[in-house]
Order: C-alpha cells, then sequence, then structure tokens
C-alpha cells in the first residue's frame, strides 16, 4: 500500500491557501520544481496547477494526505491529459510504497454464532461418546436418553454456497470437535482436542468444517476437506460413527436436529 509522507510546516508554508491557485512556490527549502506549464501540460494562458516536490524526508499524517489529494483533483480539469509515465515519475516523489505483512492471527472480531442440538440417523438412532475419542449410533431407552452427544454447532467463514452451510461441530463442554484427517490412505472421521483459548472462532481450519445440507427435515454433513464424504453411520447396532462416501446405501448419511436451548 502507498502512504504520503508528510510535508513540514516550512513547506506548507509555501502552499497557496487559494483553492484556484493551487500551487507550490518555488523557494521552498531545497525543493525541486514540477510546474504543469513547463511540460505543456496546460492550456495556454492558462493560471495552471504548480506541484512542488520535496526531496526531503517528512513524517507523515492524513492532513497533508489531503493536499496532495487536492492537488490530484485539480489535474482532472487539465485539457490536455497527463502521460502515464510522468504522473509514474510524480507518484514516486510523493508515495512511499511500504509492504502489508498478512497474519492468519488477525480475523473478523465478529461473535462466533453457534447453537446447541442433538442429532439422531434417520433410522432414530443416538450418537452417545464411547470412550474418549470415538462416537457411536445406538438406539436408546428412554431411561438413558441423557447419554446422547449434545452438539455445539458453530457456523463458520467458509466458501459461500446457496445450498450447503459450513459448520462445525463440537461437543458442548469439552475442547473436542469432530474432524477429518486422511489415515491409512482413507480419510477419516475422528474426535480431536483443541485448546480452549483459540477456539471456537469464526474461521476454523478446513479439516474441522463440514457443508451442511438440508432438504426438508433431514441433514447431511459433507467434509470440506473432503468433498463427497459424509458423516455416516452403520445399520448395525453400536458401531462407530464414521466418514463415508456413498449415499442413499447401506450406511445412513441423513439425520434429524433436535434444537436444544442454551
Amino acid at each position: 500500500m502507498a502512504a504520503a509522507p508528510e510535508l513540514n510546516g516550512d513547506v506548507m508554508n509555501y502552499y497557496s491557501n487559494n483553492e484556484d491557485n493551487l500551487f507550490f512556490e518555488t523557494d521552498g527549502p531545497k525543493q525541486m520544481k514540477c510546474c504543469f506549464q513547463d511540460l505543456d501540460l496546460c492550456s495556454p494562458g492558462d493560471g495552471g496547477i504548480r506541484l512542488q516536490i520535496s526531496q526531503q524526508h517528512h513524517n507523515r499524517s492524513f492532513k497533508r494526505v489531503v493536499s496532495v489529494i487536492v492537488a490530484v483533483e485539480k489535474l482532472k480539469t487539465i485539457l490536455v491529459p497527463c502521460s502515464q509515465s510522468f504522473l509514474t515519475t510524480i507518484f514516486s516523489f510523493i508515495f512511499e510504497e511500504e509492504p502489508i505483512n498478512y497474519d492468519d492471527a488477525y480475523e473478523c472480531d465478529a461473535a462466533v454464532l453457534s447453537l446447541n442440538c442433538r442429532l439422531r440417523d434417520i433410522d432414530q438412532k443416538c450418537l452417545v461418546l464411547s470412550g474418549p475419542c470415538e462416537l457411536q449410533a445406538l438406539h436408546l431407552n428412554e431411561q438413558d436418553i441423557d447419554r446422547q452427544v449434545v452438539f455445539s454447532m458453530i457456523f463458520v467463514q467458509a466458501e459461500i454456497n446457496q445450498e450447503k452451510i459450513p459448520v462445525a461441530l463440537g461437543l458442548r463442554g469439552k475442547n473436542v470437535y469432530l474432524s477429518c484427517v486422511m489415515s491409512n490412505g482413507k480419510p477419516t472421521l475422528q474426535l480431536e482436542t483443541v485448546d480452549p483459548k483459540r477456539y471456537p472462532r469464526k474461521k476454523m481450519e478446513k479439516r474441522f468444517v463440514f457443508n451442511k445440507l438440508q432438504v426438508k427435515d433431514k441433514l447431511e454433513f459433507e467434509s470440506a476437506e473432503y468433498p463427497n464424504w459424509y458423516i455416516s453411520t452403520s445399520q448395525v447396532e453400536e458401531m462407530p460413527v464414521f466418514l463415508g462416501n456413498t449415499r442413499g446405501g447401506q450406511d445412513i448419511t441423513d439425520f434429524t436436529m433436535e434444537e436444544i436451548s442454551s
């Protein structure tokens, strides 16, 4: 990005306050005159615009940038257009180029949107935690219904799609999220422990992101890291929840959601 160096007080004293006669005087300290009349850029008899360029290094300020903007606006009224090389030369004196280093640590500070919910596959199997690192799908009796996992569904920043909503699925009250990784040459679903100081956040790593597709009352969760791979359950009871790439077959990829109050 280009920034304008500040003109010091001595230089600004030579600047005309008359907006119709915009110029810098030629007797300023250590200055180089750059008058457009000298370059035949003004029509004959026109008072013209004189832009005085200082070769000194100055501090920057927004107030001084305004004078440059005014001068450039005045240039638009000149009948004969300026050449590209001339403008490049002028701006090389006015502006300094500074690199901007982008840091992924700087993110949008908007609040993270989330909701708490329970998921069941369309066979009415509930998702429960089996050990610290695995989810299972099984039918629960009414007295065991509290074993169901409550998810914290985080709405995250990702590619915009009219049909699919990017979300992350964390376990409520735990620093654990569903993530997709490559294991033994195959996309695999796992429970991953995260740093509570960094998560949840608006921009999650792609392995945590699932594209939620809703058709009527049924939901599918497609891995953003591995397209066409979905959170799936088996027809068999008490089997692990996994990442599968078949829809409408023996494996179940359709779920229903029950929203839970916070």
